[in-house]
């Protein structure tokens, strides 16, 4: 009987600390649009205040703010053809994502 309940605590720590300890869920992932030319990003909710930059294919900054929510969109239509790196950084973490407009 006490070995029982001994097994049963051991393994209620164990999953326990697997679910707090172990690997963490993605921090960002991109959200499919139906429109052309819209690139939207979601990132986990710790994340809000991170600072986002779209840089341009030429390394310059075209827009930076912080993430007020955790959905941001960007719209391209108007842009020029190139890779754009969009980066979302907090607390020295950083998540990139690439926007191609053809």
């Amino acid at each position: 009987m006490k070995i029982s309940i001994i097994i049963a605590i051991c393994l209620n720590l164990l999953t326990t600390s697997v679910a707090v300890f172990g690997p963490s869920a993605k921090a960002a992932h991109v959200v499919s649009s139906k429109q052309k030319d819209l690139f939207v990003f979601k990132m986990n909710k710790s994340w809000q205040g991170a600072r986002v930059e779209l840089i341009a294919p030429d390394g310059g900054v075209i827009f930076h703010q912080r993430l007020m929510k955790q959905e941001m969109a960007f719209n391209f239509c108007d842009m020029n053809r190139g890779t754009y790196k969009i980066t979302v950084t907090k607390n020295h973490h950083t998540e990139k994502f690439l926007y191609i407009k053809k």
